[in-house]
């Protein structure tokens, strides 16, 4: 399952994280398997993907960031991530804040182990207008 760390709460709340174009810069980091749990604060390197030998294997910086918002839902989007030419698995990722000492923001469940060799990895975000599809989203009810 997805993760949101209790910090992540509090952190938006007290203005931590700017998601607006232009704001805070925001990297996604690889596992192999879940190092986090819902009082981790910071992004780990425990169980990370390898970069070792031709994995093609960094972390990526999440680009075109825009936050949506209606009358009941504000969501943040990026641009999708590939690694090209990539060759190794991975069943987790962490979004995390690399303006604010990697302070975690959302650990994401792949449902399994995805696997490329020598081919592209890609992480698509999904249309943040929906707030069921968005990774980020604030909901009032």
């Amino acid at each position: 399952a997805n993760v949101v760390p209790f910090s992540f709460k509090g952190e938006l709340m007290s203005g931590t994280h700017n998601f607006a174009n232009g704001g805070d810069s925001f990297k996604l980091a690889l596992y192999t398997s879940n190092p986090y749990t819902t009082s981790s604060t910071v992004a780990l390197t425990t169980n990370e993907v390898s970069s070792a030998g031709s994995s093609n294997y960094a972390r990526k910086d999440l680009t075109s960031q825009a936050v949506v918002a209606t009358t009941a839902t504000t969501s943040v989007d990026f641009a999708d991530v590939t690694w090209s030419s990539a060759t190794f698995s991975a069943a987790f990722a962490a979004i995390y804040n690399d303006d604010k000492s990697d302070k975690l923001c959302v650990v994401l469940d792949f449902g399994g182990t995805k696997t490329a060799t020598n081919g592209d990895f890609t992480i698509s975000f999904p249309d943040p207008s929906t707030a069921s599809n968005a990774i980020i989203s604030l909901t009032s009810s």
